[in-house]
């Protein structure tokens, strides 16, 4: 199975962090929900992951196992 980079998946899960708090911010907005599923969505393809869920928790795994610095 293919790997993401490090970086790549840091990027994303940072965006997905980002996504999440402003979605949280403003429940009732739809384009921050659909950004949420889209980043969501895009997490899962990367891991290989059916459920976002698991999808974070690999994307984790893989970046504590690579240890970048922080951005």
């Amino acid at each position: 199975m293919l790997r993401p980079s490090p970086f790549v998946l840091r990027q994303h899960v940072n965006h997905l962090r980002a996504v999440r708090r402003r979605t949280l911010a403003a429940p009732g907005n739809a384009a921050h929900r659909a950004e949420l599923e889209n980043s969501l969505y895009a997490l899962c393809v990367l891991t290989g992951c059916r459920n976002p869920h698991a999808a974070l928790a690999a994307a984790e795994t893989h970046l504590a196992a690579n240890r970048l610095p922080p951005m």
